[in-house]
């Protein structure tokens, strides 16, 4: 139920239809934690709505990022999208492509004379190879 709730106010404060596409987008997102990419987005929302076109999750995606309901990560092979729009991290195994969320222990400070204006989106990214596939490596 907070589901629905959370998702009726959120087309109400950006002037949506609530379509049974943007439901099905929104419940996959809600919570998610494996920076899905539109295609899996598409897959996955396929299974609830047979119908739905790729171009419409991808369309939805893109809305709910503009709104900072979730974050778009661009530079990977394809855009992947985040649901946790709270600060922090992310590890990318540059092996196996997995995305991983890590805490940040102190806010990123940037000296203001840097930015010629206000910062509304800070990313950090790490790259490297995960502990699964260093495992996989040294078998």
């Amino acid at each position: 139920m907070e589901t629905e709730q959370n998702f009726a106010a959120l087309c109400r404060a950006n002037g949506w239809k609530r379509t049974p596409q943007r439901m099905a987008v929104f419940r996959y997102m809600h919570g998610n934690r494996l920076h899905p990419s539109v295609d899996q987005v598409w897959k996955q929302v396929r299974t609830v709505l047979p119908s739905v076109s790729r171009e419409s999750v991808y369309r939805i995606l893109n809305e709910f990022s503009g709104a900072g309901v979730i974050v778009r990560l661009d530079q990977f092979e394809q855009a992947r999208y985040d649901a946790e729009t709270g600060t922090h991290g992310h590890f990318i195994c540059t092996m196996c492509k997995k995305i991983t969320d890590f805490p940040l222990s102190e806010p990123i400070k940037i000296p203001p004379e840097i930015v010629p204006g206000g910062v509304c989106h800070i990313e950090l990214r790490l790259a490297g190879i995960c502990s699964a596939c260093r495992r996989k490596e040294s078998e």
